[in-house]
């Protein structure tokens, strides 16, 4: 007998700014962790704006010149820059006791290959999973030019980079975990930004335009068949936007956890 699909509640945020969506995707993790729900979420942003992973430093911006008009953010998970602007963005919460929850790196793999089925829908060369991590170091500043296993790899001809067909990067994910829940959000670039003009999208590498509208439903679609849950479209409720307002204030919009590495 198959396994029922879980309850999902399915949130489609309007564009916001950066301290605003990292403090909802926490609020979300937490809210998962004690009402014992899956939420996914997609979103994108108000203005461009280059999101430090955890452990960078906030000096090290200077590394990138392209994004030093935009804002910053410092997100709780892991990895490289992101400069978000032309993409889609997405996360996932699920409680402890959820199916998916346990093994992280499954999980990672699950959502890609959900990803890489929304994005094959209408392309004769389709993304791949990358198999080989790169650890070489010094690691580069941004997210999207370095290399996990997982990662969403699309194989085209980018002007800036030459003329040979190269695989580039075009989505990753990072995830945290909280309350014994686990958060897994991450970026699909849509075209290149003029604010990272070196990292090409879906468009400049398939030619095909992909709206974050037609994206989403694509994904979620997908997604909720790979990982057996039943969506259902909801706002945040009352709680979550009052903790997601005290956590821009005192963290992720806050000067000290911006600069604190």
């Amino acid at each position: 007998m198959a396994e029922a699909a879980a309850d999902c509640r399915l949130l489609v945020d309007p564009p916001a700014e950066g301290a605003w969506n990292m403090a909802v995707d926490e609020a979300l993790l937490h809210s998962a962790a004690e009402a014992n729900l899956a939420v996914l979420r997609l979103y994108q942003w108000s203005a461009p704006t280059l999101s430090l992973g955890y452990f960078q430093s906030l000096t090290d911006r200077r590394l990138h010149g392209a994004s030093a008009a935009c804002a910053v953010v410092r997100r709780a998970s892991g990895g490289g820059a992101i400069l978000h602007d032309r993409e889609l963005t997405y996360s996932l919460s699920l409680p402890a006791g959820h199916p998916w929850a346990a093994d992280a790196a499954a999980l990672y793999g699950a959502v890609h290959r959900a990803l890489i089925a929304a994005l094959s829908a209408d392309v004769s060369q389709a993304p791949t999973l990358c198999e080989t991590a790169d650890d070489s170091r010094p690691r580069p500043f941004l997210c999207f030019q370095r290399r996990a296993l997982g990662d969403v790899l699309l194989e085209g001809q980018f002007s800036p980079t030459g003329s040979l067909r190269q695989r580039f990067k075009i989505a990753g994910s990072a995830q945290r975990r909280g309350k014994g829940a686990i958060l897994q959000h991450g970026s699909i670039l849509l075209e290149k930004s003029t604010a990272a003009p070196e990292l090409p999208g879906w468009r400049d590498l398939s030619g095909k335009f992909l709206s974050a509208e037609d994206l989403t439903e694509r994904f979620t679609s997908r997604l909720a068949r790979a990982l057996s849950l039943a969506t259902r479209p909801d706002g945040l409720t009352r709680t979550e936007r009052d903790a997601a307002e005290g956590i821009v204030r005192d963290k992720y919009g806050h000067p000290g956890w911006t600069a604190r590495r």
